[in-house]
């Protein structure tokens, strides 16, 4: 067992096989609030592999419905923060800018989200998102895949000079059908600072996390973000 697991180490693999180059994935959202509870999101995501000389696109749009205000206001512009529920439905388009070394594909998505979160003690925020997504890939057959992603995320809003600095930590684990198992599982640490530039405010966002495919074969790969949100 020894002598094996020296091999992998050698080898540059491991418990979760070969890493993967490094991802970049700059984001930009939009909110626009036409009540105090309702929401319409347009979303600009962007995904840069530098060593196989990669790039994708994904544009979205979507609507959220923020439930039960029972939960004290922060300092956040994110008004979902503050409530008990969010319901949010839209569609997402994603393509190959430049395929590289890789394969180019296209792909529609149907993403159905349900998010409850609570305030533990020493104000951490908990919340529990449940994402569903019917996907249809354009460029492989017409081919289905059916997903469900959960993620469990905590975080801890400070105050900075009457403006928001916050941790946060999740965990998220994806099953998808086909293969019907789970296939991937990821890590992630990050960093909102928000404020109040112009409308309801700004978050920018910068994030670390770690994806590791589970199945069909095991491999994983580090992940640099950075999102602006911009609440209108």
């Amino acid at each position: 067992m020894v002598l094996l697991a020296a091999k992998a180490w050698s080898q540059g693999t491991g418990y979760f096989g070969p890493e993967q180059p490094l991802q970049i994935r700059p984001e930009v959202d939009i909110y626009y609030h036409v009540s105090e509870d309702f929401r319409l999101l347009g979303k600009l995501e962007t995904t840069f592999i530098p060593a196989d000389s990669n790039s994708t696109a994904t544009v979205g749009a979507f609507a959220d419905w923020m439930i039960a205000a029972v939960f004290r206001p922060l300092l956040s512009p994110d008004l979902a923060k503050s409530r008990a529920l969010n319901l949010r439905l839209g569609l997402e388009y994603a393509t190959t800018i430049n395929p590289g070394t890789l394969q180019p594909s296209q792909s529609v998505i149907l993403q159905e989200d349900v998010t409850p979160r609570y305030f533990l003690p020493w104000d951490i925020l908990i919340a529990i998102r449940n994402r569903l997504q019917e996907q249809w890939s354009l460029s492989n057959g017409d081919s289905f895949t059916f997903r469900y992603l959960g993620r469990l995320q905590f975080e801890r809003e400070f105050n900075v000079s009457q403006q928001s600095l916050t941790p946060f930590v999740n965990a998220q684990l994806a099953w998808s059908s086909p293969p019907a198992m789970w296939t991937e599982f990821r890590m992630e640490a990050g960093l909102q600072y928000g404020f109040h530039w112009f409308g309801r405010g700004q978050i920018i966002e910068a994030n670390f996390s770690v994806v590791t495919k589970l199945e069909p074969s095991h491999s994983w790969s580090p992940v640099l973000g950075f999102i602006w949100y911009i609440y209108f």
